[in-house]
């Protein structure tokens, strides 16, 4: 997917910047890699949950560094870590940090351990678009997800005997993780979902059954500007979510970024870079590039949160 987005190149600056997500070391040795972090070829390991944000992001630095390949492979969370671990992939993004038996794979490899906060994200709960009632709390979503509720009627106003659908994009999402994590919920065989193979498939599921809730990364229906973005969302509702006890309608907001900066939805988690890259290489230049401006503009784009660079937000009154 292409992104038009003007493009500063600045060779000269790519040196300095990593200073902005983090300094990666040089080991050199008589093995090293002759990627520079302006030259070379990589592949880069992806949740699929995040194929939207980092196909512009791919885009926008291969327009800039012409000498530069960054080959994306989108996978479940789980298996495109194992891919970095067994150095099929120089760099993963993913919504969680390396638990410490994989960790040890640095270690052993004699590798610093390097993790960057890249974009703040959060899980979309999608509808059929014939469902009038978008609300959900917080409580319902465990509730569900633990199966201590199972019917629309039993949580939503006017809603029908039918049963729940949960629909995840993968049994290994990412998605499915955070809320399993959120809920306390140990087992995935204690979670009553249904799982299709990616994000994309989910949206498919929930536009042709109207029982269905989705549960998406927020990008793939964040970004404005792109086109399938806004084909997705004219076919299916965003509910709006609440953590409140006992909320009014004004308590509830939907997982765009003005709520995202705000901190007023309550599904929201971080997108991270982990680098396994022991010289400075293009693994370096692609992780700082997303975490300078021009790859943060990118992020705030595609309706996500920019971490690494301020933003401001400001209230302005109508007529004025």
């Amino acid at each position: 997917m292409k992104k038009y987005i003007k493009f500063v190149s600045a060779l000269g600056v790519l040196g300095a910047l990593v200073s902005s997500c983090g300094y990666v070391g040089n080991h050199p040795n008589e093995n090293a890699p002759t990627d520079t972090p302006a030259k070379g070829e990589i592949t880069v390991a992806v949740d699929e949950s995040f194929q939207n944000i980092l196909d512009a992001e791919k885009y926008a630095f291969e327009q800039g560094y012409k000498y530069t390949k960054i080959n994306v492979v989108y996978k479940p969370e789980t298996e495109a870590i194992n891919m970095m671990l067994n150095d099929k992939a120089r760099l993963v993004v993913v919504a969680r940090e390396l638990t410490e038996k994989e960790k040890k794979v640095f270690e052993d490899d004699r590798t610093v351990y390097r993790s960057y906060k890249f974009a703040g994200d959060a899980l979309a709960l999608i509808t059929n678009k014939t469902n009038k009632d978008t609300l959900i709390t917080v409580k319902d979503v465990e509730a569900l997800m633990k199966g201590k509720i199972k019917k629309w009627s039993e949580f939503s106003k006017g809603g029908n005997s039918q049963e729940v659908v949960l629909v995840f994009d993968n049994s290994n999402s990412s998605n499915l993780t955070f809320l399993m994590d959120k809920f306390g919920i140990s087992k995935k065989d204690k979670v009553p979902f249904f799982a299709m193979k990616s994000n994309k498939e989910v949206i498919a599921y929930v536009k042709s059954h109207k029982n269905a809730i989705g549960v998406i990364g927020t990008n793939w229906i964040s970004d404005g500007d792109d086109p399938a973005s806004l084909g997705f969302i004219k076919d299916i509702n965003v509910m709006s979510v609440t953590d409140k006890p006992n909320p009014t309608k004004e308590d509830y907001y939907q997982p765009f970024g003005y709520n995202l900066a705000l901190k007023k939805y309550p599904l929201t988690r971080v997108i991270k870079c982990i680098l396994k890259e022991s010289h400075m290489g293009l693994g370096t230049g692609f992780i700082n590039y997303m975490c300078m401006d021009q790859g943060q503009l990118i992020v705030l784009k595609g309706g996500l949160l920019p971490l690494t660079r301020p933003i401001q937000i400001r209230t302005v009154k109508i007529g004025e």
